[in-house]
């Protein structure tokens, strides 16, 4: 089999279960696939091809872009692997690691003063608003949230409040989320002008220029530019609402099972991170534990 038609076939399946990791599967995968052009075939391909790939992108890719390349690559491998494709074990493909820096959160102010910035009556400003409230009120990953299809939005309940089923892509599991009255708000205002918008796409949020989903980069580029609007100091990312909602659950007297409930962790003991997110409350709890000795004592000692 060609590389590139293992590649089509691939990305093919992949869309079928997680559609927004689909652009960026394909941008590292294509380029993989230029780098090795020498080489034709998938039986082609081993571990030294993987390591040369990796090591040309030093110069010019973080660790970050080039230990995500390593992720998609495995799995590619271990998806022909088990189709009996090809020979090369993807053990091979070793995963980086790196010491990553603080990661900025974005806090409740943060949220209102980019949401000022936006005009509901807009539908471009009304998409973008409904966007980083429904990170926030949920702590959706922004795969979760590009999947979100118009079915998978429950009726309203008794409170007038909406809920949704949405898909962990690590574990394939659909999850329960809820959002406040005023992200609600803005759903019904939005539902109301996206059931105008002619698609064959049955996803929540679509461009509407090309009647398609929007990609994991529009959504960045949004929230990279409100967040320089709104003047913060802070380099904020969709994952940053994440985070940022951990922070608030922990800040508000929640624990950190509430916080692996809420975020839908796979591992429970992911969760056990954002205790170090704030460093006062990283502080006031190992404060509690530390030993406090007496003059009397150390002289004693």
């Amino acid at each position: 089999m060609t590389i590139t038609n293992a590649i089509k076939i691939y990305l093919e399946w992949k869309q079928t279960h997680t559609s927004s990791a689909y652009t960026t599967y394909k941008t590292r995968l294509d380029q993989f696939a230029e780098f090795i052009k020498h080489k034709k075939y998938l039986t082609d391909i081993n571990g030294d091809d993987i390591v040369t790939f990796h090591r040309s992108l030093e110069n010019n890719y973080s660790l970050n872009t080039i230990a995500y390349s390593a992720r998609v690559l495995k799995n590619f491998f271990w998806f022909w692997h088990g189709r009996g494709e090809t020979t090369f074990n993807p053990k091979e493909i070793i995963p980086i690691r790196y010491i990553s820096a603080d990661k900025d959160i974005v806090t409740i102010d943060d949220l209102e003063d980019m949401s000022d910035l936006l005009d509901k009556n807009i539908l471009v400003d009304l998409q973008k608003k409904l966007v980083i409230h429904l990170l926030w009120d949920t702590g959706m990953r922004l795969s979760e949230l590009l999947d979100i299809k118009i079915s998978d939005i429950n009726e309203q309940g008794e409170d007038g409040l909406r809920t949704a089923k949405v898909r962990t892509r690590k574990s394939m599991r659909y999850n329960l989320v809820i959002w406040g009255s005023e992200t609600n708000d803005l759903l019904n205002r939005y539902l109301g002008m996206r059931l105008c918008i002619d698609s064959k796409t049955n996803h929540l949020l679509i461009n509407p220029k090309t009647k398609k989903t929007f990609t994991p980069r529009s959504i960045q580029r949004w929230i990279s530019e409100l967040s320089d609007l709104a003047m913060l100091d802070k380099q904020i990312t969709p994952h940053s609402f994440r985070h940022g909602k951990a922070n608030f659950i922990l800040d508000q007297g929640g624990s950190v099972r509430d916080v692996s409930a809420l975020l839908r962790h796979v591992k429970p003991e992911s969760s056990f991170q954002y205790m170090q997110l704030s460093k006062k409350r990283y502080e006031d709890v190992a404060r509690r534990y530390l030993t406090t000795f007496s003059t009397n004592q150390l002289q004693s000692a």
